[in-house]
């Protein structure tokens, strides 16, 4: 049972990049538009199915990428099951929220063309940034949830040994994947201005799947 979850956790999280790609990458003209850098100027310019498609791929891969992140945790439940039931909550928690948090991105710049087509560019403006600021804190937070908090933990078991896995597994998580997409972006080449780093926490999450396969 574990190797079929973590399998569909490794599919998963390739879905999930799939739709962060379709979302996020912009090309290099793009430029970060508005008082607090929430919108594109390349939306107006993006396929509407990209959008569409991004959001149907995420409802199936939210759900795929978090049996990876199980079948780890059923690796370490007959050691330490208060640790593995914890962090399955805390990661399926936020994983609901990973959701929600994707289908607010997708709706943003339908929102966002849809006003600009009508009216001025200042009314798309203000209204994007008010549903950014309303929907703060529950992003941030089940952000944190789905994606740090359970890397953080990973790191640390695998270090202490309470997840039998190599010593260079430490990397296998969606944090160190995250922190190299920026290293990627940060280079200023207009190949990396937007993958890996749109699409590096999905590929994270995936590994999570990988992980659970070295542990078997």
């Amino acid at each position: 049972m574990n190797t079929i979850l973590a399998a569909i956790g490794i599919i998963g999280g390739l879905l999930c990049a799939t739709a962060d790609l379709l979302l996020d990458l912009k090309g290099p003209k793009n430029k970060k538009l508005g008082k607090m850098g929430v919108i594109d100027s390349e939306w107006k310019n993006m396929a509407h199915w990209r959008f569409v498609w991004s959001d149907i791929l995420a409802m199936f891969a939210v759900p795929m990428y978090s049996c990876g992140f199980i079948a780890l945790m059923m690796t370490l439940h007959d050691e330490h099951p208060v640790i593995a039931t914890t962090l399955s909550v805390i990661f399926l928690i936020g994983a609901m929220g990973g959701f929600m948090i994707h289908t607010f991105l997708c709706q943003q710049p339908t929102i966002y063309r849809k006003i600009i087509a009508k009216a001025d560019g200042m009314l798309a403006e203000d209204v994007i940034q008010s549903a950014f600021r309303q929907i703060y804190v529950p992003f941030f937070t089940l952000y944190s949830m789905l994606v740090i908090i359970p890397a953080i933990a990973v790191i640390v078991l695998i270090i202490m040994g309470f997840i039998h896995a190599p010593i260079w597994c430490v990397i296998l998580n969606p944090v160190v994947f995250q922190l190299v997409g920026f290293l990627f972006r940060a280079t200023k080449l207009d190949i990396f201005i937007d993958a890996p780093s749109c699409c590096a926490a999905s590929l994270g999450l995936a590994s999570y799947g990988l992980l659970a396969l070295l542990c078997l």
